[in-house]
């Protein structure tokens, strides 16, 4: 291994990072281990099919959008562009893998994503962790060399280190949620008032408490729980006590990067 695919591999496990930090660390990383003016992050819900993608350069949103379009029209011409985790194993490809340079300039997905912008060579890695499938691509603008083998190893071996610290992150962010925003996930029937009420008695606060603490009548308290009580399915608040101190299966949850994150997204047809 060479120094600087360690050095890379070192100081993205001492930031430790969650949902929001690490897009950043990966756009640093792959940038300067396969030398890529532009590096993105693209990452697909399953259950959902809600998407996000961000890119380590600021970029005009509209010309993105036409750009996504573009691209969803055309990613089903080839394998390559549609990053199955099946077909990219644990691979890093390059689109001159499977076009020429005559090739690559003819391709409509070409003339309409990516030379519209300048990019002309590109190289992806593609992880699959339970529901999630996220793509990382580094780009070469025009006139720059093709990825040389070189810098394939080099994110063949980063990628590896980068699923394993995305499971971590995803760990991490679930980890800072409160026992409100897990109620709130768990059940999101739960009107704002009710998940207030619902915090409160996992808390171990008595109806007495919860009337005081938000103001209103101990009737008032008593009608919210039971209609908790009916949309959740229980009647035991050790119970409701748990769910607010647990995380539901990852397939119950929306795509974790919209706990907090703010990104550029949408939904795949």
């Amino acid at each position: 291994m060479d120094g600087d695919l360690r050095n890379e591999i070192i100081a993205l496990y001492e930031a430790q990072p969650d949902l929001l930090s690490l897009p950043g660390l990966v756009f640093a990383s792959v940038g300067r281990l396969i030398d890529a003016e532009v590096v993105s992050f693209s990452e697909f819900h399953q259950p959902s099919r809600d998407f996000r993608s961000m890119i380590s350069v600021e970029d005009d949103p509209e010309r993105r959008s036409q750009a996504m379009q573009a691209f969803a029209r055309h990613m089903h011409s080839h394998p390559f562009w549609q990053y199955d985790p099946g077909f990219f194993g644990e691979r890093a490809l390059r689109e001159s893998d499977f076009f020429s340079e005559e090739e690559f300039l003819a391709l409509p997905i070409a003339r309409e994503v990516f030379l519209p912008s300048g990019a002309r060579h590109i190289m992806a890695v593609v992880l699959a962790h339970e529901h999630y499938v996220v793509t990382i691509a580094g780009h070469r603008v025009l006139g720059r060399p093709p990825f040389g083998d070189e810098e394939r190893d080099r994110l063949e071996a980063f990628r590896a280190h980068v699923l394993r610290s995305y499971r971590q992150a995803q760990e991490r962010t679930l980890a800072k949620l409160t026992p409100g925003e897990r109620l709130r996930l768990a059940f999101p029937e739960l009107t704002p008032r009710q998940l207030e009420v619902a915090a409160l008695i996992a808390s171990g606060k008595s109806n007495e408490e919860i009337a005081i603490i938000l103001g209103t009548g101990i009737n008032a308290v008593k009608a919210h729980i039971k209609a908790i009580y009916g949309k959740v399915d229980s009647d035991n608040r050790r119970a409701m006590a748990a769910i607010a101190h647990t995380v539901s299966p990852f397939a119950k949850l929306p795509p974790l990067w919209k706990l907090g994150l703010e990104a550029w997204s949408g939904r795949v047809r």
